[in-house]
């Protein structure tokens, strides 16, 4: 039995802790506890056992189909993904090509341009000044345009003529 050592008493140490034969005894009970608590595992050729190798191909064979599936979806995925790339930049493809038509168009709809298309290709000219005359008809200013006094006596007899023949309705 083993006292408590204190700095007031005058207690001898006791020697039991030190006796062989009480620490094997203990030692043999402790390795007993052991034993006892241990868990027996089957033979292994038991009839329990049987059942595990099927088991074990039905996991392998979960496994393998659980990869699979990742596999294939991460496929489908990728795959959409690609697509999708590919139709973004056609959509950027066709945003490029309509601002580039529509500048076109913007150019083409310039009084520049049509000017210039209706001199060289139509063959066109721009109203002299000598052309226009202005008259007034109810407080409204209006525009007459007329041919070039270029006939001299001649070209104001025709015109006279010409107002006549319109007079009478030919």
């Amino acid at each position: 039995m083993a006292y408590p050592i204190n700095g007031n008493t005058n207690l001898a140490y006791d020697l039991s802790m030190f006796d062989t034969a009480e620490r094997e005894r203990r030692e043999k009970q402790r390795r007993a506890d052991e034993e006892a608590r241990k868990i027996h595992l089957a033979p292994l050729n038991s009839v329990s056992r049987s059942g595990s190798r099927i088991k074990i191909v039905m996991a392998a064979l979960m496994i393998f189909a659980a990869l699979f599936a990742v596999n294939y979806y991460n496929t489908k995925r990728d795959d959409v993904s690609r697509m999708v790339a590919e139709q973004e930049q056609l959509l950027i493809e066709a945003k490029d090509d309509y601002n580039l038509l529509q500048s076109k168009l913007d150019t083409k709809a310039n009084i520049g341009y049509i000017e210039k298309y209706a001199t060289e290709q139509l063959g066109m000219s721009k109203v002299a000044a000598s052309q226009k005359k202005y008259i007034s008809v109810n407080t409204e200013d209006l525009i007459e345009v007329t041919e070039d006094d270029d006939g001299g006596f001649l070209g104001t007899v025709k015109r006279g003529f010409s107002a006549f023949l319109e007079y009478i309705g030919f």
